[in-house]
């Protein structure tokens, strides 16, 4: 006989078994509350209302002739500003989506049901996935871009400007795997924290020591996305640099469901 403090562990062997139902939850997270409303309008000071104070300010010390050039500065603020901050909110968004549940007991208790170790892991991934394309990536681009065009005094050209969205959509997930793997590894939020932000914020300064190599890397598009966006022809094509960072992404997912299904509770 079971004693009443312990869970019984129901077995399934679907992979995916209970995907729907945790994804409701994580979902009903996102929309179902004000969550999505204060995310849109925080980012949106942060990256789009910096920009456009700082065009502002520059237009105020510019002659009029310089409007293209406004336009570049504005595109090349709105990506690398992005880059950074929409990073960081991926990191801060989803630092406790794993940790907590797992010091509060919440993971043992609903891996008690039937619920498979790798739905609970995708209803994370996929629920703040799509929060943070919607409300970050693609409100801050669609916004980035009127500001473009504003700036430049006509429509900046769209197909230019989707190689940019996509460079930040994968940058930013990026992060969200790799925040989420280290969830499943550490209870810790200190090391969480520090090794997410430190690789966010000290990679891009390790690039520059590596040479054409480090044009491969994720911390490379701060420096290129904006200039490919304006068509610069760069040493390596900027869809070899956002390639290689999807793959790290993919292969920090793998890795956190191989780990997950391995964790003790």
């Amino acid at each position: 006989m079971v004693a009443n403090t312990e869970l019984l562990r129901v077995r399934s062997n679907g992979w995916l078994t209970g995907l729907g139902n945790l994804l409701g939850k994580e979902n009903r997270a996102w929309w179902g509350t004000r969550r999505w409303l204060v995310q849109g309008v925080l980012w949106t000071v942060v990256v789009n209302g910096f920009a456009a104070g700082m065009v502002l300010l520059m237009s105020a010390q510019a002659p009029q002739s310089l409007g293209m050039d406004l336009a570049a500065f504005a595109l090349q603020l709105v990506f690398q500003i992005g880059l950074l901050a929409l990073g960081i909110g991926a990191i801060v968004l989803v630092q406790d989506a794993i940790i907590s549940e797992r010091q509060l007991g919440v993971t043992e208790w609903l891996l008690s049901k039937p619920v498979s170790r790798p739905a609970y892991f995708l209803s994370k991934l996929l629920a703040n996935g799509l929060g943070v394309l919607v409300m970050l990536v693609g409100l801050q681009g669609a916004l980035g871009y009127g500001l473009v065009s504003l700036v430049g005094g006509q429509p900046f050209a769209v197909s230019s400007y989707l190689v940019g969205i996509a460079g930040l959509a994968v940058h930013t997930l990026f992060y969200l795997a790799l925040t989420l793997l280290l969830g499943v590894l550490t209870c810790d939020r200190m090391k969480l924290l520090g090794i997410s932000l430190g690789s966010l914020l000290g990679g891009m300064l390790i690039t520059r020591f590596m040479g054409v190599f480090g044009l491969l890397t994720p911390w490379s598009l701060g420096d290129t996305l904006p200039y490919a966006v304006m068509g610069t022809v760069l040493p390596v094509p900027i869809w070899a640099t956002i390639g290689v960072t999807a793959v790290l992404a993919v292969t920090f997912v793998a890795v956190a469901i191989f780990k997950f299904q391995r964790l003790e509770f």
